[in-house]
């Protein structure tokens, strides 16, 4: 039975989502941007290793996750036209059927000397507030480097409604890992026709 649950697009953010805070929180001098990099990967793994929340049945199996060395050009400030067009957008699911997202805005952006625009979806909690932004995006790494079927992003808007967009910290929905369940496919207007190469790799998934 496919396991579709309201979590899925968070990938492993909503059991850590302390990580993610103390990440960017911590504005320590003696901490550089690699350094709560490699603590926010770490921390990844060994919720995999031991969380109840992991999508590995099997923990034993799981070794490490891989990813691409750390590159700061992948972090890019983004300009965000907002949607005023409230109506929802139907994202196909690994398991074929759909599901409602709402949209937020447009994110433009230039990366290796290309422009490039997205379309960002809001996460809701579940109280049903506004949880941050999601943008599921697809690559050229797609299929060969990276999960074939995409990968995401969770944003947050700054106090001056200014993005960052890091693609270090893409990574992988639950499906990637596990068949049993069903995630988000990114919109075909999130395709990126670069290779992004920067956050999680594939991983080698067994099915049997």
């Amino acid at each position: 039975m496919k396991k579709s649950n309201a979590v899925y697009f968070f990938g492993i953010i909503i059991a850590v989502i302390f990580i993610l805070v103390y990440t960017f929180a911590d504005t320590s001098a003696n901490d550089s941007y690699l350094e709560k990099l490699t603590k926010f990967r770490a921390e990844k793994d060994r919720f995999f290793q031991s969380s109840e929340e992991s999508p590995f049945e099997d923990k034993k199996k799981f070794t490490k996750l891989t990813y691409f060395a750390p590159d700061q050009a992948y972090r890019i400030k983004a300009t965000v036209e907002p949607i005023r067009d409230t109506a929802k957008l139907k994202l196909r699911m690994t398991g074929g059927e759909e599901e409602s997202f709402v949209r937020y805005g447009y994110a433009s952006f230039k990366l290796k000397d290309q422009e490039h625009k997205v379309l960002l979806l809001l996460k809701m909690g579940e109280d049903g507030e506004e949880d941050g932004l999601f943008l599921p995006f697809t690559d050229e790494t797609n299929g060969f480097e990276t999960y074939g079927g995409g990968r995401y992003l969770d944003l947050e808007l700054d106090k001056n409604n200014e993005l960052m967009i890091d693609f270090n910290f893409a990574y992988n929905p639950f499906c990637a890992y596990n068949h049993n369940y069903t995630c988000p496919v990114p919109p075909k207007e999130n395709h990126i026709g670069i290779k992004i190469n920067a956050g999680e790799k594939d991983y080698p998934r067994d099915d049997s």
